[in-house]
């Protein structure tokens, strides 16, 4: 009868063995995701959900350094009347972009929600850019600084939501969560 030889390399040298293997792995994942952070992808847009929220095929965008209205946020005019300031500005990123265009697109980061944060070109145009300076979007200060001078002018002109009264759309959001 043979007796079985116990194991005599120690649990927490075997756990330090692939704590670093795993650590080693992500390192060089993180390398190469560094070497790709400023690589464009080219994308086919598939569905635009509202002015600052796409797909392309499964995959779920939000463009950056922006915040738009949202679909059922009404804004006013001039005169104080009600409009669809979300649909509005929806319209004019599919008139910008329409389903099946081709848009490059660089990724960022990604939000709690799993959307990929990313900067859009369309012809060499920068989406974004073309929202803000139209009036139907908003730096979001927040999380970049990017836009802030396109707002500024499009304010000054009076265009999109800016003709009128309006409450910033991360404002409203939370006013709907509160009811």
């Amino acid at each position: 009868m043979h007796k079985s030889r116990k194991c005599r390399f120690p649990k927490t040298a075997l756990a330090w063995l692939i704590l670093g293997m795993v650590a080693l792995s992500s390192t060089q994942t993180l390398a190469a995701n560094d070497q790709n952070a400023n690589a464009l992808e080219k994308l086919t847009v598939t569905s635009i959900w509202d002015a600052d929220s796409l797909r392309a095929g499964a995959l779920r965008l939000r463009l950056h350094g922006i915040d738009a209205p949202e679909l059922k946020q009404p804004c006013f005019n001039k005169a104080n009347q009600p409009y669809d300031c979300g649909k509005m500005a929806r319209d004019f990123l599919r008139s910008v972009i329409e389903t099946g265009a081709q848009i490059e697109c660089q990724h960022l980061d990604t939000d709690r929600y799993r959307r990929l944060i990313v900067r859009c070109f369309h012809h060499g145009q920068d989406i974004a850019a073309q929202l803000v300076r139209a009036g139907w979007a908003l730096a979001y200060r927040r999380y970049a600084k990017d836009y802030i001078v396109a707002e500024k002018q499009a304010a000054e002109a009076g265009q999109g939501i800016w003709q009128g009264n309006f409450t910033r759309p991360e404002i409203w959001r939370r006013q709907q969560r509160q009811k």
